[in-house]
């Protein structure tokens, strides 16, 4: 059998353990360059054609790599433009489980998804983008429903159940508060774009977020 041509080649043990030693390595940040550049090719054209016409090849193109080497990266468009899924999503739980565990559940809540939105305003271009290419795309406004948010949420109800020592199969109460939640950062999100961005984000989410801890107060 021929070898692969496009195979990466075997690592030499000495240099890997020496190069963990001392970070990441010369092939770890080629990786991440090439990452890093794929997702501003992808942004930028994005923007410049809206989602649905922009294809894997091009992206790969403007990147000046193989659409082999986008989908080592990636597994599909729409993941290039959330590509901070999961470092989110594991922001969000750090946070909430940095909470007191005798803390009122909707604060440390609150402080979870406030989490999401730490890098506001550097990241605001790019929540921008996805809010404005979602309102005209419906493929990639189910991914980020189906995909982005539900990924966060199923983390948010998971950490719920467990600070609350209930089983989220058998009790409600950690499922709904995560979906109120992010039913609170998608009317947040709304709310600001249809402002043309012009709002500060962070403060329009706390704001949606203190609607379920008034609720919770009145029903307590």
């Amino acid at each position: 059998m021929e070898p692969d041509p496009f195979a990466d080649p075997a690592p030499d043990t000495a240099q890997t353990a020496a190069e963990e030693a001392t970070g990441p390595s010369r092939r770890d940040r080629k990786k991440l360059q090439t990452r890093d550049e794929l997702i501003v090719q992808a942004a930028r054209l994005f923007d410049a054609h809206g989602f649905d016409a922009v294809t894997t090849e091009q992206i790969a193109e403007a990147a000046d790599v193989s659409q082999r080497t986008f989908f080592r990266h990636f597994s599909s468009k729409e993941s290039v433009l959330y590509a901070d899924t999961d470092m989110l999503r594991k922001r969000m739980r750090i946070a909430f489980d940095a909470r007191p565990a005798n803390e009122a559940i909707t604060l440390s809540v609150t402080h979870a998804m406030m989490a999401i939105t730490n890098d506001y305003p550097d990241d605001r271009d790019l929540r921008y983008l996805q809010a404005r290419l979602g309102s005209t795309s419906p493929a990639l406004s189910a991914y980020a429903r189906a995909v982005v948010q539900a990924s966060w949420e199923h983390e948010l109800t998971t950490a719920i159940a467990e600070r609350l020592g209930v089983d989220p199969l058998e009790d409600a109460h950690p499922e709904v508060l995560a979906g109120a939640a992010f039913s609170a950062l998608r009317a947040a999100t709304r709310q600001w774009f249809a402002h043309d961005g012009h709002g500060d984000l962070p403060e329009v989410l706390r704001r949606a977020l203190g609607a379920i801890a008034r609720l919770d107060a009145r029903a307590a």
